[in-house]
């Protein structure tokens, strides 16, 4: 196994870790080493194409369940910012006939 892809799964791991933590600072970090790493196995000369297609599948897998996760989030934050708005609508008209 080369460098690269010992590096990528590393820091694959780590992401791993900072989404189970709910840490996204985290994950943004390494979001973004990963593209880097990504970037560096895919250019290396003598390249072990197995080992990398392995760390990029499992890597592919993490993403996908990282999208479902921040959707399931992003509608519950809509379905509050909702709720916030028809408190909001219903207080003005209590003041209204208050």
């Amino acid at each position: 196994m080369t460098a690269a892809v010992k590096q990528l799964e590393d820091t694959h791991q780590a992401l791993v870790e900072a989404v189970h933590a709910g840490d996204w600072q985290q994950v943004s970090q390494l979001d973004h080493v990963c593209r880097e790493l990504v970037a560096q196995a895919m250019a290396e000369d003598g390249r072990e194409d197995q080992a990398l297609a392995d760390a990029l599948d499992n890597l592919l897998t993490t993403y996908r369940e990282v999208v479902a996760l921040c959707q399931a989030v992003q509608g519950k934050l809509a379905e509050e910012l909702q709720e916030l708005q028809r408190s909001k609508q219903s207080a003005k008209v209590y003041q209204m006939f208050s």
